[in-house]
């Protein structure tokens, strides 16, 4: 029986939360297959394929069509157009090198399209000419019209040399040479080539058209020789020749017969001592006809005539006679 003291007991004790029990789902894995396969469905992926590839056949076949029609009219309204066809070819340039054998060397034909000319590979067919330093090329659509500028290098001298069949004066034979020491032959000899000097050099080693040699004697040949035609230009004889002998000497000719030698170093030095020289000859009218400047003291030098030396000889010493004194003795 319960009492009321058990029931307000009963009553005050808190009751125990109930456990929960843990119930683990059993899962099944179920494989679907999609891929159903009936002759209907055959039947259609059989028509889906054809659809595609209809429409790959349509869209190929406008794409050749576009491309037909797109060469058509290029060949038409360009390649063919008369107004884009090669009429005349302009050259413009100064040198040795003919106007005949640049355009034989552009190999252009008359009536070429302009725009299909390579003018990367015209420029250097140009430049592989030996006589050529510079080329410029411009198109004009309108009067069919190519313009060559063509740049070619400045000759100061022909080069000598029979070792290597190189003939100073000769048309084919005949090599010049620039202030870069760049050799290249001469076709065609005109005047003003035919009175430029040479330079002679037996012992040159080879020659490469329109490459320059690096020779040390062959520089100072030619640096010797800008220096001579400055001083011509200021009133001295014009030098017609510098012939490299030796390795460390050269000779040098001039228009009034004379011969003066050079070493191959020290120019300036021995150049100023050639400018005294002719000065004091031209003072006292002196016909020099060798010099060699090799010597760096007592200097030989040889004239045509024999030279005024007065005022330039000591006065001879007169002997005086002493008294006699008589002696002591």
């Amino acid at each position: 029986m319960v009492t009321p003291k058990n029931a307000s007991a009963a009553a005050s004790k808190p009751k125990r939360p109930a456990k929960k029990r843990r119930v683990q789902a059993a899962v099944t894995t179920v494989e679907v297959c999609l891929n159903v396969d009936s002759p209907k469905i055959r039947e259609m992926e059989k028509k889906a394929a054809q659809r595609r590839g209809f429409k790959w056949a349509l869209g190929l076949i406008i794409i050749i069509c576009f491309l037909a029609l797109l060469k058509v009219t290029v060949q038409e309204a360009i390649l063919k157009n008369p107004q884009f066809a090669l009429r005349d070819v302009a050259v413009q340039t100064t040198g040795p090198l003919t106007v005949e054998k640049i355009v034989r060397a552009t190999q252009l034909t008359q009536g070429e399209n302009l725009l299909t000319i390579n003018m990367r590979a015209l420029h250097t067919r140009l430049r592989q000419l030996p006589p050529v330093k510079d080329v410029s090329i411009e198109r004009d659509f309108d009067a069919g019209l190519m313009t060559l500028r063509i740049s070619q290098r400045l000759p100061v001298a022909w080069l000598d040399c029979a070792k290597l069949g190189m003939i100073a004066g000769r048309p084919e034979v005949g090599y010049l040479l620039d202030h870069d020491a760049v050799p290249f032959p001469c076709d065609v000899v005109s005047e003003a080539l035919a009175g430029l000097p040479v330079i002679r050099y037996p012992g040159l080693a080879q020659k490469t058209a329109g490459v320059a040699l690096q020779d040390l004697q062959l520089t100072a040949a030619l640096t010797l020789l800008k220096e001579l035609e400055s001083r011509f230009e200021n009133g001295q004889p014009q030098v017609r020749i510098i012939e490299i002998q030796t390795p460390y000497s050269m000779v040098a000719s001039f228009t009034d017969k004379s011969e003066i030698t050079f070493g191959v170093d020290d120019l300036d030095v021995q150049l100023a001592r050639l400018d005294r020289v002719r000065i004091e000859a031209r003072q006292r009218g002196w016909e020099i006809e060798s010099l060699n400047l090799l010597a760096r003291q007592n200097v030989p030098i040889t004239f045509r005539q024999p030279p005024d030396l007065a005022g330039l000889q000591p006065e001879p010493t007169v002997p005086v006679s002493l008294p006699k004194t008589p002696s002591v003795r």
